[in-house]
């Protein structure tokens, strides 16, 4: 029998609405992103390349930035350390929130990336036991929501799917994000929560050409 043909799809207004109010619940740090980008570049380079500040800005670039807000805001993230969260803008910056001077010892990053070198030149590594510090420091000990998350990060893309889940979805962003391996799927495990029982297919909607591919 014949596979089912790949269709694209998009995620519907009221999906990513909605995951937006789950993750604005949670006490989520605001340098998980950080976190995030790190992984996604360390996957695209195969650990081969030294992951630099600009991956953590293009991160910032194809998931944060929303179109029309001002040049000095030009991020969103639904993530809220202190509290519940709320959708909010913020600076653009991204260099120095991530400079080696902003992980000091009491930064809440310092238990889970290792910064090499100074200012532009600067790498990025993870350290032994990332995912429980991140677990710990980065969202104080409340898994994230996998589906509300990755409805966020793809709220603007397309995906080519044979049948429209959020599980399908979820497995492109854990290739994306190198969470699929026998590592990646343990780290996984410590930081994602399965919410999969919170979507349909009513969430889903068919794509067009012009819907930018995740």
């Amino acid at each position: 029998m014949a596979e089912p043909a790949e269709q694209l799809y998009v995620f519907s207004k009221d999906a990513v609405l909605r995951s937006i109010a789950t993750l604005e619940q949670q006490p989520i740090h605001e340098h998980f992103s950080g976190y995030l980008a790190i992984l996604r570049a360390l996957k695209i380079g195969r650990g081969l390349e030294p992951v630099k500040v600009t991956d953590i800005k293009e991160f910032h670039d194809r998931y944060l930035h929303v179109l029309g807000a001002p040049e000095r805001a030009p991020y969103v993230r639904p993530f809220k350390s202190r509290g519940k969260g709320g959708l909010a803008l913020f600076n653009s910056n991204v260099s120095g929130s991530y400079s080696p001077s902003s992980i000091r010892a009491d930064s809440p990053l310092a238990g889970v990336v290792e910064v090499h070198g100074t200012n532009r030149d600067a790498t990025y590594s993870l350290k032994e036991g990332h995912a429980e510090a991140a677990f710990e420091s980065l969202l104080k000990t409340r898994k994230i929501p996998a589906g509300a998350l990755v409805a966020f990060l793809y709220r603007d893309y397309g995906f080519r799917l044979a049948e429209q889940s959020i599980q399908n979805v979820i497995y492109v962003f854990r290739d994306e994000f190198g969470l699929s391996d026998e590592a990646g799927s343990k780290t996984y495990g410590l930081l994602f929560e399965n919410d999969s029982a919170n979507f349909s297919l009513s969430d889903f909607e068919i794509g067009t050409d012009g819907d930018h591919n995740a």
